[in-house]
């Protein structure tokens, strides 16, 4: 199976970027510092942003706050990218009581679809999880349930999946579990309902996902490359994989930013390389600590000897 253009209407069609949020000296939102970024992205040829999610500190920022930067940033990026520009925010919750109140919130926000985690703390059966994926998308808006297990503690298995292609909300899945055979059991099972879509989450395995069927990838060293990260979709929906291996030997030195600060507060690490090419401010929300010196002239180090190439300022 390789990847098709037959879906290109389908949310999470070609490259979804999911977008860090913003925020000001005392961690709070600020949307207009993100403005930098979104014009970087919508040059890139990106079309889709994914709000609120781990790499965007969604549980870490109140459910208001998630929606007024979305708010924000959805007016801002419409603007940008035109049609078919796309917002899809993710609604991260401990149990389904915290989620769906979170998606009321998002009520009155123009948003294209929500992306579901599953709870997170405790530990959850299959049939509860199932439960918990159907309670989301009865809310009405589209669901893309988004499978993180390292995070969430609670992994989507095939065989969840396979019920829940029976719910007509849920209409994806964006995978970040890294596991190759599970990513390629998802994608088979997605051919089994027409609309439902299969999105590449972990980087190292962009172009591996496509040729087994992704309908998209949500990179997110996206932000810092998002040309390249369009490149290697276009040339893999073309059937030009070794343009898309290429692609993805680049993308591969772009992660290791991941490795200077482990687990998930590599969004300290993305947000410092962002802040340093000119395009949001390095601010983490607490209990985040910023980049140590040390860090810092680890990030300068390994953007000077990526696909970036850039002039990092001092």
């Amino acid at each position: 199976m390789t990847a098709t253009s037959d879906s290109s209407d389908h949310l999470v069609t070609g490259v979804t970027i999911p977008l860090v949020t913003a925020l000001d000296r005392r961690g709070r939102p600020d949307p207009p510092a993100v403005l930098p970024l979104l014009e970087h992205l919508a040059a890139g040829g990106i079309t889709t942003l994914m709000l609120g999610g781990t790499n965007g500190e969604g549980p870490l920022l109140t459910a208001t706050e998630v929606r007024d930067y979305a708010t924000e940033v959805s007016a801002q990026w419409r603007d940008l990218a035109g049609e078919p520009a796309r917002i899809l925010v993710t609604v991260p919750g401990a149990g389904t009581r915290d989620t769906l109140r979170r998606l009321e919130i998002l009520d009155d926000v123009r948003l294209d679809a929500v992306v579901a985690l599953a709870p997170f703390y405790y530990r959850h059966g299959q049939s509860e999880l199932h439960r918990h994926f159907r309670e989301v998308a009865t809310h009405g808006r589209p669901v893309i349930v988004y499978n993180s297990p390292g995070y969430t503690g609670n992994p989507v298995t095939a065989s969840l999946l396979r019920g829940l292609l029976d719910e007509p909300g849920i209409v994806g899945v964006k995978d970040s579990s890294g596991d190759a055979r599970l990513f390629a059991r998802f994608c088979e099972l997605a051919g089994e309902r027409p609309g439902f879509g299969i999105a590449q989450g972990a980087e190292r395995q962009l172009a591996a996902g496509l040729r087994a069927g992704a309908a998209g990838l949500v990179p997110g060293v996206g932000m810092l490359a998002p040309a390249l990260c369009a490149g290697l979709f276009r040339a893999a929906v073309a059937g030009d994989h070794a343009t898309a291996e290429a692609r993805q030997h680049d993308v591969d030195q772009l992660t290791g930013l991941f490795t200077i600060r482990p687990g998930v507060s590599g969004v300290v690490i993305v947000k410092a390389a962002l802040d340093l090419l000119g395009l949001c401010p390095p601010h983490a929300a607490p209990p985040f600590l910023p980049c140590t010196e040390t860090e810092l002239e680890q990030v300068r180090d390994l953007l000077r000897h990526t696909v970036l190439h850039p002039e990092p300022s001092s």
